[in-house]
Order: structure tokens, then sequence, then C-alpha cells
């Protein structure tokens, strides 16, 4: 939506306005219980730009449940870069100009106090009020904290969001107060499905470990006391100073607040209500609870795609949408953000492509300065726990006629629950009902589907309507147009009219054409275009059943078209579903004092698979094979395989559509299955194009290096929308795509190209039969004043066959297959084709044979070159493949594979795969070859985690020499046999086992400086020796220790 501009004095906002601002970008920012602001952006030359005035209205969008909201410009900024940027606020910031009369009081329940607060203000503008919290409190409101109306709904000391608390909507000129404003929405902001970016910001300013509480007091004069003189003020503190809060531990050093809770204590002595450090102990720490002090403050922003904007979701869009204080889980675990109950706290809107852009989830409310101060603290406590004893003293559920319980609150899961038990959950602005059904609470309404259902409803029913009258109005327009073209022969244009003038002027006949108007309201027209248009609405009862899916049609409509041109020249019959669909859908009969033509289509196209031979894909056009890469068809699975690639190629496949071009307005869904064999390292993708033109449909990522592998078939469903005409290549590459950018193995079975929202589940196409060989499509039978002719005709026109009778007698067979008895002479007869099925034959001289069966005893051939060899036997010298990589020497038995990183694999179904590859690496900069016998559980042939074998290397460059043999494995055992006794290496604890004896030259101890074994043992023969040459001689003591050995 682009935003609709208006007059600074503007009110009702019900016409154009001022017309539109042609905004290049346009959002709107609101934060929980605080601003709400617009930000947009308009060409310098725009003309606009020179109406433009600060206090202007605005109405744009706000959300994708906040619709057509107020906003005031309050700054506009125009400077070098072309682009005015104008800055508003919604029109709810109007109350920071206004005031609220001194010392109102608030009471009752938050609707009570807002409607106070409403009957208050002071101002210009009136403001309505809702609220659907209950607990009841009070309040005053002073204009020494309350500086305008804003800051006494939330911001200060002693304001209704400070005592009554929930979550502020502002709705134009309405202020509702929920007590949940959100829902708890079902979907989930995930890393490599929606977030494009994510940043999470956790900080310590301003945060506290620590209180420390005192409080001043005045006592009372001693008695007998009669001088003016007042006691000096007494500080109580505790004894231990402060108090830490639940996080003390989370900080290295303490953090200490000072807090003043004189104002919880009366200022009278008499009335025993003095401070005492029980009392100041149990303040700071409710105070510290309260306020949650010490508590890291995390900030998290997140853009993402909103897919509720996407065609893929269009039918559920519903289940995207995210709006602000919604419920949402997160999950990027690469940076360690995963949270099942984050709000979201800010949200901005694209109001331009009517998508949400970010949103953020944490602390909120510093803006307005919606944190409690410690004046009310004690008072707010005691309101709480008041409301807390009321909701206490209720029943848990209450019992119905039929005796099920009826919760209002989370039902306790530790008691035995009927059958037939309700529980209605209040989630955000919607209410959910679930019944108990012996097992689990089943969910049978949310109003929010409702809403959403209703709204469904309603565009199905208008989108029906709009489409009857759009038929009604083509069918009129027919009919004039028929009208105009009946009778254009010159030479008779005169009798024509007059015939036209006559029947025009016929009472009888206007008479009868008014009656046949009147009971067809369009269905019949002149009798020259039939076109009957039945509309079939669903029954009341019938729409529960679109509860389980959106996409049921609510409206069906049938069209029957016949038109008929008739002159005293031409006579002229068509019969079909519209006129639209003519060269497919038709049977067309053409009549003259020249030609007699009729032409039968024996196709009739529907919704169905339109990829031709989609079960064994046969048909395909196949691109990007070079060596290493292998890309085939086989038991109706499509195999891409790519390896060793270093630049892009784009290698895959082409299927072809039954239809040559997919017209605009239409809807189309894509469907498949797929597995990702081994890892990628770039994409999957499938395309819908013509390729001459570069033009796509569709576009699709389906797998990317971050899909995981698997051998279980994965579903794909991409549905596109065209906004123009589009024809696909005639020759070429076919329209579907389906290639990998660079290296990767996937498999594909079973396409499924339709008309609509989904492709339902896999079925070939209902034309695969008809098209299992170019056939003819039509026949047309001809008849001249001198001739006589049949023709088969495919689908572009091409004549396939035709038999002609020519006016000099001769009869001319072409392009088809004449059949004749068995005797049969032709005398001095060439042929030039000819199919024969015995004969025997002395000796031939054929250039070429094109057999599909033929049975040989022996042949002799110098070359022979075939796309499959079958054979029982086969004896040779040496078998090659096609690129040189592999030679098999079948005299010496070796195999040459002179390529990096080929070998041998095997795959057990359900079992790690297992492979012996010859490749090459460096060690230390050497280059070397390894030698590699291993298994892999991801089916990699490749070193990463899942990989457990041997890997053996061997280098030089120059006097340079790397060998090196590397073991992967959580334990190794080395036996001499069968029956020997093993030594064993634990690899993941580093420990050895087994071992009877050690010889070694030196050990050297980890944990021990850089000292050894043996400097151990001689610093303990040192302080042996200097312990005796004391005892034996008077002298001072000194040792050296090296130890302890950790």
């Amino acid at each position: 939506m682009r935003p609709i501009l208006f007059n600074k004095n503007e009110q009702t906002f019900d016409t154009y306005g001022l017309g539109e601002l042609n905004v290049t970008k346009g959002t709107v920012t609101r934060e929980r219980n605080g601003n709400y602001t617009l930000y947009a952006e308009i060409p310098v030359n725009d003309p606009m730009v020179a109406i433009l005035e600060k206090e202007m209205k605005l109405k744009a969008d706000a959300g994708l449940r906040t619709k057509n909201q107020t906003f005031e410009i309050s700054r506009i900024v125009k400077d070098s870069s072309n682009i005015v940027k104008i800055y508003g606020q919604h029109i709810s910031h109007k109350l920071e100009y206004m005031a609220i009369r001194n010392g109102t009081v608030l009471n009752g329940t938050a609707f009570n106090a807002l409607s106070l607060w409403r009957g208050a203000l002071i101002g210009d503008y009136r403001f309505d009020v809702w609220s659907d919290i209950q607990t009841s409190a009070t309040t005053t409101l002073t204009i020494d904290k309350a500086l305008n109306a804003r800051l006494a709904l939330g911001g200060v000391e002693g304001s209704i969001l400070d005592i009554w608390g929930g979550e502020y909507e502002f709705d134009n000129m309405v202020v509702r107060l929920h007590k949940q404003l959100g829902r708890t929405a079902p979907t989930v902001l995930e890393y490599g499905r929606n977030i494009l970016s994510a940043e999470t910001d956790e900080t310590i300013e301003d945060a506290y470990t620590s209180v420390l509480p005192f409080a001043t007091y005045t006592p009372e004069k001693p008695e007998g006391d009669t001088s003016d003189s007042q006691p000096d003020p007494i500080t109580v503190t505790i004894p231990e100073n402060y108090v830490d809060s639940k996080y003390k531990a989370l900080y290295a050093h303490r953090r200490i607040k000072v807090v003043d809770f004189s104002s919880e204590f009366n200022s009278d002595s008499k009335k025993k209500n003095i401070p005492t450090a029980d009392k100041l102990r149990k303040l700071a720490s409710d105070y510290m609870e309260r306020n949650s002090i010490g508590k890291p403050k995390i900030n998290t922003k997140i853009e993402y795609v909103d897919l509720a904007k996407t065609l893929d979701y269009a039918d559920r869009a519903w289940i995207e949408e995210l709006e602000l204080c919604d419920i949402v889980p997160i999950y990027y675990p690469q940076i360690g953000l995963t949270d099942e109950t984050a709000k979201v706290t800010t949200i901005t809107y694209d109001f331009v492509n009517e998508r949400n852009a970010s949103v953020e989830f944490g602390e909120i409310g510093t803006n307005v300065r919606a944190t409690m101060q410690s004046g009310l603290a004690g008072k707010v406590d005691e309101i709480a726990k008041a409301q807390q004893n009321f909701e206490n003293s209720l029943p848990d559920y209450l019992l119905n006629a039929q005796g099920n319980k009826v919760w209002y609150n989370r039902p306790d899961d530790n008691i035995e629950h009927k059958v037939g038990d309700i529980w209605f959950e209040k989630n955000g602005l919607y209410d959910r009902m679930y019944i108990w059904n012996g097992s689990m609470w089943e969910k049978r309404i949310d109003t929010e589907d409702v809403d959403k259902v209703k709204k469904e409803v309603d565009k199905q029913i208008s989108d029906a309507q709009n489409s009857t009258k759009q038929a009604i109005a083509q069918a009129n327009a027919k009919a004039e147009e028929a009208l105009k073209k009946a009778g254009t022969l010159t030479d008779t244009s005169k009798l024509s009219d007059q015939i036209k003038q006559q029947i025009l002027a016929s009472q009888d006949l206007t008479q009868k054409v008014t009656e046949t108007l009147n009971q067809t309201d369009g269905g019949v027209i002149y009798n020259k275009i039939y076109q009957n248009i039945k509309n079939d609405f669903a029954e009341q009862n019938d729409i529960g059943w679109a509860l389980g899916g959106i996409n049921q049609k609510i409206s069906k409509q049938t069209v029957e078209y016949q038109k008929l041109t008739e002159t005293n020249k031409l006579y002229e019959r068509i019969i079909g579903a519209s006129e639209t669909e003519a060269p497919d859908k038709l049977s067309r009969l053409v009549m003259s004092s020249e030609i007699f033509q009729t032409e039968v289509n024996n196709l009739v196209v529907s919704d169905n698979n339109l990829i031709v031979n989609s079960q064994t894909m046969d048909k395909n056009t196949v691109t990007g094979e070079r060596p290493g890469v292998m890309i085939t068809p086989q038991n109706g699975i499509f195999t891409i395989y790519a390896r060793a690639l270093t630049s892009f190629n784009w290698g895959g496949f082409t299927l072809p559509l039954y239809v040559p071009k997919i017209l605009k307005g239409e809807v189309y869904t894509l469907g498949f299955k797929y597995k990702i064999m081994q890892k990628l390292d770039h994409e999957f993708c499938v395309t819908i194009k013509n390729h001459s033109q570069n033009k796509s449909v569709l576009l699709k990522i389906v797998a990317n290096p971050e899909t995981p592998v698997s051998t279980e078939w994965q579903e794909f469903q991409g549905t596109f929308q065209m906004t123009e005409d589009l024809e696909f290549d005639q020759v070429g590459n076919n329209p579907v795509f389906f290639y990998l950018v660079k290296n990767g193995y996937v498999q594909i079975k079973e396409p499924m190209l339709v008309r609509g929202p989904r492709t339902g589940s896999y079925k070939p196409s209902q034309f695969d039969e008809a098209y299992r060989s170019v056939e003819a499509t039509r026949t047309q039978v001809t008849q001249l004043a001198g001739s006589w002719s049949v023709r088969n005709l495919n689908s572009a026109g091409d004549v396939l066959g035709a038999i002609n009778l020519n006016p000099d007698g001769s009869v001319r067979i072409n392009e088809g297959l004449l059949s004749v008895g068995e005797k049969t002479i032709i005398k001095d007869g060439v042929i030039k084709k000819s199919m024969i099925g015995k004969a025997q034959i002395g000796t031939a001289h054929i250039d070429e044979i094109d057999a599909s069966k033929a049975n040989l005893i022996n042949v002799t051939a110098k070359n022979v070159a075939t796309d499959g060899l079958t054979a029982n036997i086969i004896r040779g010298g040496t078998l090659s493949s096609l690129n040189g990589v592999t030679d098999f020497d079948l005299q010496t038995g070796w195999i040459d594979m002179n390529k990096e990183a080929v070998g041998i694999r095997n795959r057990f179904e359900g079992k790690p795969m297992q492979f012996l590859i010859f490749g090459q690496g460096a060690i230390n900069g050497v280059p070397c070859a390894y030698t590699q016998l291993m298994s892999n559980r991801n089916g990699q042939t490749g070193i990463e985690h899942t990989s457990v074998g041997i890997q053996i290397w061997n280098g030089r460059l120059g006097n340079n020499i790397q060998t090196a043999i590397t073991f992967y494995g959580k334990t190794m055992d080395f036996i001499p046999n069968s029956l020997g006794e093993k030594v064993t290496i634990n690899t993941e604890d580093r420990t050895m086992y087994g071992l009877k004896e050690i010889t070694a030259g030196n050990v050297y101890l980890t944990g021990y400086g850089n000292h050894n074994l043996k400097a151990l043992f001689n610093d303990i023969y040192k302080n042996i020796r200097q312990l005796h040459e004391v005892k034996q001689t008077i002298r001072n003591y000194s040792y050296s220790a090296y130890g302890p050995i950790n």
C-alpha cells in the first residue's frame, strides 16, 4: 500500500485526500508499549514534494494485521541525494502534547482507569479506550510526574502501565490495554528457512548484582521534652550492608545499587511502623525479584524473509504472519540463539512491499521510561497479592449440566479428566476451545482460524461474482461483434441492411427477443453466440469443510460456448468449452460454395500433469555433460552426478511440456521428489524458462550445501502465477530445467506440473498415451470443386499425412503408410524405402542397415559402435572409458585410473558406504599421493567425522621426503592372530591397554614442564646424595624438586 496524503486538519479520512505518495521506500516501526514511527523516501522530482508540509497526515498500513493507521509528518529532510526523507509519528503520539488534570484519581479495573484518564485529558483530541484487565487498583496522577497524557499511560511512577501492567495497542484514536496483545504464533524463525541475518546484543551496562537498602525516619521526642526542636533523622541499614540477587554468580565483582525505601514506612513513628533491618532486607529482596536486578539485558534483532508473502505459502499465509508482542520460537544454533518463547518487542513493517522487514526480541520500555520506580513498589505488591488471593479463592473449574469440567485456566495435568471436558484458552486477541478426547486436549475452535475462513469465503464469493459479470460482459461483446460481422459482402450490402432493418422493426421479434433475454439473463443473444454461465455456491453446511483446506473451491463455474457464423456465402460453427480455448478444445465446421471442411480435436486439455512422459522422463535433453559428470534416467529415476569440478557447470536435464505457452493470470504448481545422495558444494535448482530469451517464471533453490544427505525421498512444491504470456522454445532446451550448479549427487523422480495451487499425489499425464509418438491430433476433410482430400495434422497444424484425389484422375499419397495385399506387382518400380518381412538374398551391397533385431552367427567388423551391449562372454585386450580416465588391461590384469580421487566403492542397504580411493595432496608442503581405505556412515567419499579407516601418504620434493600413515577410529587393536592377545589404543581417552613391557631411550611427561623421566630420576638421586652428605659432614642443606607430576 502506498501512503495517502491528507491536509493538516483532516479529521474524517473518508476521501482519497491529496493523493498517493509515490514512495520508493516506506517502513513503520512499533515498539512494545513504546514508540510508533513512520519513515518514507520519495524522489525529489516528484510533484507531491512541492506540497509536503509538517503536520500533514498520512494514512498507511503499520503491520500485517494493523491496517489504515494515521501518522503525522514531524520532519522532512531534503539533501543532495535526490531523495526526500519523511519522518512521521503515529497519531497516538499527539498525547505527548496533551496534559492531565492534576490530582486525577484512577481506580477500579484497567478499563475504569482508562475511562477516568480519558475524562481528565486536556487538549484538542479525543481518544477512545478499552481493556480486558480485570485487576482492581488505585493510583493518583500528578502533573509533577505525569508531564503529559502519554506518560500517564506508561513511563513514570504511578502510571496506568506501572499499576495495572499489560500491553498497549494504539489503533488510530483508540487506546487498548491488553492483558496479552500478541498470540503464540504457529511458525518458527529458523536459520536456513527464513532468517536472513540475526544479531544478539547482551549488555551488563546499568546492571547491578546487589542492593544496599536504607530508610530514614524521624523518631518522636522523649517524654517531657517541650522544646520546639525536632530529633535528628535516623538512617537505618542492614548489618551485612547489601543483599545479593540470584544473578550475582554471573558477574566477577559485585555491582551495588543504593535504594531508598523511606517511603515504605510511616513518617509518624507513633504508628510504630519504623524501619528495621529485617524489613529492609525483605524489601530489598522483593525489589530485586520484581525488577530482575542482575539479569543481563539481551536484545535480539532478526531480519527475515516474510514467507507470508510468497506463493509457496499463499494458501496458509496467516501461519507465517508475525505481529507486535507475538510469541515465536527462534532457532539459530550457529550463534547459540535458541528460544522457544521469544516475544516480539519491536517490529518494522515495509508497507510498500506489504511484508515485515525485521523483528526484535528482548528488553523494551526504556524509550518510554516504563521501568517501575521504588516509590510505589510496596503498594503494588499489596494490590497484586490481594488480586492473587481473590483469584486463588475462585474454583479451578466449573461443572456444566452434563457433569463435565469447564476450565478457564490451564487444566491440571495431574488429575483425571473426563471425555468432553472443556478448556477455554486466551491467545492474544483470539480465543481457543479444547475438548478432552480421552487422551489429549483436542482443539475444536480457534477464532483466528474462523476469521481467516470468513475472509477467504468472502474473497472466493467476490471472485466468483466478478468472474460471472466478466463472462456475461464478454458474451455481450461477442454478440455485438458477431452482429457487426454478419453479412459483409459488398455486392449484397444494401440487401443486408434492408433485411436487418426489417428484422429490427418487427414487433413480434422484439417481444420474443425480450422474453428470451429475460429468461436467460444474458444466456442467448440473437442466436449468434451462446455462452451459458452457471454458478453453484456451496451450502452453509459445507463451509466447515473449508477449515481443513482454505483452497477448497467455494464457487464452481461452468462455461459452455457455441459460436455460429452464417452469411449467404459462409457457414461456420464452433462447439466447445470457451472461445479462448478454440485451438485445442473445440470442434469446427466450415462450409461455403467452394469448401467443406471439418476439424475434430481428439484431446481435451484439463488440469492434469503437463510434463511429457513424466514417468520415464525419456523425452529429456541433457545439458552440461562432461568428464566427471553423469546425467541419466533409469527406471523412472533421473540421476545427476558431478564431482571434481573446479568451476560452475549447471549440469542437468530439461523436460518438455504438452503446452507451447502459458498465459497471464494462470497459477501453476511444480512438484517432484528428490534425494540428496552426497553433500553438495553449491545449489541444486529447478527452473521453468524460455532459454532463448533467458526468461524464467519459476526459479527455486531445492537444496544447498547446508542440506543434509538423506536416502529418503523428499517432497518439493513450487507455485507461481503468470504476470504475462510466455511461449517456450520450440527447438533446443525444454522448459522444465533441473540442474546442479557444481558438484553433488542428486536423484529426481515423479515430476508434475499442473494448473492450480498444488499438485496432489503423483500421476502421469492423461496425454501420455496419445503422445507416445508424434502423431496426428486432428483429422481434416476438405472437398473443393475439383478435388477431395483427407489430412492428418499435428497440434501445430503441420501435415503428417494426406490422401489427395486430383482433377486429372491421379491419386497422391504422401507422408504416410500404404498397406497393400500379399500379391502386388509393381512395374518398373523404384522403392526408396521399404519394409520386408522375409527375404532370401544371395549377395547384397548395402550401405546402411537399420534393424530392430538381427540374429547373426558370426560377425567380423573393424569398428562397432553401440549404445548398449549384452553378452555372456566378452574377450579382449583392453577396456577403456570414453573420457580416457580408466583403462583395464585384461591381458595383464592391471586397472589404470589416472585421475584424482578415483577408486572403488560399495554400498549395502542401511549400512555405511565402503570405498578405496587413490588421491593426491601435500604434507608440509611436499606433494604426495595417498591411498585411502575407509567406510563412511554419511555415504560420502571423504574424510569427515563419520569416516573410519586408514590413509597412507608418500611424497618427495628434492631431498625432502614425507611419509605418514593415519588411522581413523575410536579404538585400534593389534593382534598376531585370531586367538592371540591384543594391544588396544583408545583414541578418545588416549589410553593404551595390553602392553607387558616398554623399551624406550627416554620418556617425556606432559604437565611436567620440559622435563623427562630421566631428569626426574637424576633429580631424586641428587637430593638423596645431599642428605647423605649432610649426615656425614656438617653443612647446609638445599634441595631441588621437579615434582609433583600432574
